[in-house]
């Protein structure tokens, strides 16, 4: 019985890093969210409808229930710090940019 419990548990661990795997509405434009490797990528989806892998607007992570690394500000043209986490269909984005920092909220796109 035990592992069973272990192989259920990591199953369940695995389903919240997937939870970022989306499309979310970033406002101006909306992002697809992929993974590749370790990794969680977001690419804006061009005009098309189809992910524009030149442009990478988030590079992150998962660590200890959130996914953390750099996303990219097209205004500033420059990498931040970011923390993420999902809650209710919605990408929580918390940006730091040294003495100042930004909360987000990018919505699920359905």
């Amino acid at each position: 019985m035990i592992p069973l419990c272990i192989i259920s548990t990591h199953l369940f661990a695995q389903d919240k890093h997937d939870e970022i795997i989306a499309v979310w509405d970033a406002g101006e434009a909306k992002v697809e969210v992929h993974q590749v490797g370790e990794r969680y990528i977001g690419n804006p989806i061009n005009p098309k409808g189809e992910r524009d892998s030149a442009i990478e607007v988030l590079n992150l992570e998962y660590n200890q229930g959130k996914w953390v690394g750099k996303i990219y500000s097209k205004e500033r043209k420059r990498l931040y710090d970011v923390e993420c986490e999902v809650k209710d269909a919605v990408l929580l984005l918390e940006v730091d940019a040294g003495l100042l920092s930004r909360e987000l909220e990018w919505p699920q796109v359905k």
